[in-house]
């Protein structure tokens, strides 16, 4: 059996592994090495003890050892002595950091610990950062201070996490890591044959997947996996780890699993389909599930994936058990291996040396949601009309998030216009844009089980597929910074919550609409709210301005927006904050960001509630801000009445107006306590300025004036007089005219059109 590469010597307490000799403090050279020795002689006197310094020479490891007062707790967790001997290893190569050991055979098992072969020293994780990071900083007193903190928590059982990281100490590492695909995950899952490969000429990265899934074969390396779960029930914790075949099938015995039974079945399973060794190199790889133990309370917790990693070919251990025999008869040359008639097992000859490999899992939707520091995943089916930059950026991000499962709809096809911003790439191009993003997340988060549909949502006959897909999609995601999309997804009836996000065409802020889980607020209210935001506040002054555009062709049509692909990774990495922060909430949310010359960003969240009126056949949209204005300004001019012009949106086809901006009054308006005469100075350019300010959406579309006190909203003969006239003025546009009175408690409405 092969020996452990280090030995404790005649002291217990310390570290002295063989091959190594004592040395004087003076003789060390590791910097770091000696400031410890100073500092314990020094600042550290205290409370702690040197013991002595080691030098291991050909692997250019220098030792401290030293004994350290722990203060401890009443009742401590663990058994810890009062005094404990600490042994601290120093590299040669300062890319490793310092090795921090325990020497005696009775040291308690607790968390932060690496796993280490049986017969070397327990091995205290101290520090988790990567020592690349913090060796050029790190001093002696910070190393000290770790070592004292570890032991203080330790002994109060306050290191965090319940589960064991199954860290491997230096010297056990092999030059192997473990991918498991998704596909390879749900074929181990559901016991299903897997298959591996390695991800490029390196050979360090091997990617475990079904054997159903077709991929390319490594020639450079051949590998057989044999897939191994322990039951929860059966786990006990593992405290060192195997090093050789024979150890990991003890190791797995203990713990309910006939390890050489499953090795027996893989190999002649790898025998019956006519394997050989060949010329190949050969790597055999066990990999494990296992349930984390709690060191204290002994609670079985998540299962960690664990690897090992077996240089040698199946036939060669097949051959060292005594499964299989060399063929050696000259005959059937391309066989290499046959089968043992009669089979007894020799499981000494699976003293064959093993490493440890770290395993990873491809990203999903649980894991996606963890490291974006969230708890509760979100696998709803968002449907996103529109595949362009906006929708590419926002849809990748969330993926990486863990956030829903995903089908894309555009009919827009990529073009080398589009490389400037989109995520997608010049491979791309001349492919449609919802296939490429679709194969896009699905290699981002398999679990994305994203689809596409090429096709125009506003295009009718809309075909069975995006009908089917609007009815049944839970999140209904408007990406394609069209008003006409943003209506016609604000009707459809589908029950889906609606998400609607765009660049404004300057690309100096970006625009997102959630309504209300319920869809009491829709994306029409929402629409008046913003509307209204950015129509009265001089900020917004430029807000929808007009674009700097580029012709990408001789087409008349063949335009696009000049704005740098830095401001549009800014706006829509606030889009999908947006979204992955609001979109589990109920309420409905507007929030309009915007970046300055400087780059700093600054955001408005207008409020999302509007007032929904009845008039006639038509639906009338007030923002309440709006409508709290218009009270304010009654107020401020009672005795007397006021008023002044209306701008808003008219939809002939959904039979809805929203009002969104009131105009002050001229300045030669006249109020008086019984009327309200409007005046005219200055009145056009104030009203094409609260136009302009909405890039045209908004429009002209009547007045507003109050009652005074004691007096209802109903109208009077001069109201009705006055909306006869506008009837008549605003039937030039073909338009219908909008009269809001306003009184005390009550809003009155009136809706005139010339039949």
């Amino acid at each position: 059996m092969q020996q452990p590469l280090f030995l404790r010597g005649l002291d217990n307490t310390m570290w002295q592994p063989e091959n190594s000799i004592e040395i004087e403090r003076s003789a060390l050279k590791s910097p770091l090495a000696r400031s410890l020795a100073a500092h314990i002689f020094g600042a550290s006197s205290e409370f702690a003890t040197l013991r002595e310094c080691r030098l291991m020479d050909k692997m250019g490891v220098e030792i401290v050892s030293f004994e350290i007062q722990v203060d401890l707790p009443q009742r401590p967790v663990y058994p810890i002595n009062p005094v404990e001997t600490i042994s601290v290893c120093f590299f040669r190569e300062s890319d490793h950091a310092p090795a921090v050991l325990v020497a005696r055979p009775d040291f308690p098992d607790t968390p932060h610990q690496n796993l280490v072969p049986s017969g070397h020293p327990c091995a205290l994780c101290i520090d988790d950062r990567p020592w690349v990071d913090i060796r050029s900083g790190y001093t002696a007193s910070e190393l000290m201070l770790r070592i004292q903190t570890w032991f203080a928590k330790a002994s109060q059982g306050e290191l965090h996490g319940d589960d064991q990281p199954f860290d491997p100490f230096f010297a056990y590492a092999g030059g192997h890591q473990i991918i498991v695909s998704a596909d390879g995950e749900r074929a181990m899952n559901d016991r299903t044959p897997l298959n591996v490969i390695a991800s490029d000429s390196r050979l360090r990265f091997l990617i475990v997947g079904a054997a159903n899934q077709a991929r390319q074969r490594s020639v450079q390396l051949q590998v057989h996996i044999l897939h191994v779960d322990v039951e929860p029930q059966a786990m006990r914790r593992i405290r060192f780890a195997p090093r050789t075949l024979l150890e990991l099938s003890e190791m797995l015995v203990e713990r309910g699993v006939d390890f050489s039974t499953l090795l027996q079945t893989s190999i002649l399973d790898w025998h019956a389909v006519g394997k050989n060794d060949s010329e190949d190199r050969w790597i055999f790889c066990i990999l494990l599930r296992m349930p984390q133990v709690h060191p204290h309370t002994g609670a079985v917790g998540a299962t960690m994936p664990m690897a090992f990693i077996c240089e040698a070919s199946p036939g060669e251990i097949g051959v060292r058990m005594g499964v299989l025999d060399r063929n050696t008869s000259g005959s059937a040359r391309g066989i290499q291996f046959v089968r043992r008639l009669s089979t007894t097992l020799n499981l000494m000859g699976l003293d064959l040396p093993v490493y440890y490999a770290p395993v990873h899992y491809e990203l999903d939707a649980q894991r996606g949601t963890t490291i974006a520091g969230k708890t509760t995943v979100d696998k709803r089916h968002m449907v996103m009309i529109g595949a362009g930059s906006l929708g590419s950026s926002v849809s990748e991000t969330l993926a990486r998030e863990g956030l829903f499962s995903w089908t894309i709809v555009d009919d827009d096809d990529f073009l080398p216009h589009n490389v400037a911003r989109h995520t997608l790439t010049s491979a791309d191009l001349g492919h449609g844009k919802a296939e490429k993003l679709a194969k896009r997340l699905r290699l981002i988060r398999p679990d994305t089980d994203s689809a596409f549909i090429q096709e125009n949502v506003l295009r009718v006959p809309r075909c069975g597929e995006l009908e089917q897909a609007l009815a049944h999609g839970e999140l209904l995601f408007d990406a394609s910074a069209s008003v006409p999309v943003s209506r016609f997804l604000a009707d459809h009836p589908s029950p889906a919550r609606r998400v609607c996000a765009f660049f404004t065409p300057n690309g100096k802020s970006a625009v997102l609409m959630i309504e209300s889980s319920d869809r009491s607020t829709n994306l029409r209210d929402l629409e008046a709210c913003y509307l209204h935001a950015i129509a009265g506040n001089p900020v917004f002054t430029d807000h929808l301005g007009a674009p700097r555009q580029l012709r990408y062709t001789g087409a008349c049509r063949a335009l696009t927006n000049r704005i740098p692909a830095s401001s549009l990774a800014i706006l829509t990495g606030l889009i999908a904050h947006g979204i992955s922060t609001n979109i589990m909430a109920s309420e409905p949310v507007v929030k309009i960001w915007t970046i300055d010359d400087r780059g700093s960003v600054s955001c408005v969240d207008p409020e999302a509630q509007v007032e929904c009126h009845s008039v006639d056949s038509w639906t009338i949209l007030l923002p309440r801000l709006l409508s709290l204005e218009l009270r304010q300004r009654r107020a401020l001019a009672l005795p007397n009445e006021t008023g002044g012009p209306l701008t808003g949106i008219i939809d002939y086809n959904a039979k809805t107006i929203a009002i969104t901006h009131a105009l002050p009054a001229p300045v030669d308006s006249v109020g008086l306590p019984t009327s309200f005469v409007r005046g005219t100075r200055r009145l056009r350019q104030a009203i094409e300025q609260a136009q302009a300010r909405t890039g045209g959406q908004t429009r002209y579309i009547g007045e507003w004036h109050s009652h005074p006190l004691g007096a209802s909203a109903s109208p009077s003969g001069t109201d009705l007089k006055q909306i006869a006239d506008l009837s008549m003025i605003l039937n030039l546009d073909g338009m219908p005219a909008l009269s809001l009175i306003l009184a005390e408690n009550e809003t009155s409405i009136l809706i005139g059109e010339m039949r």
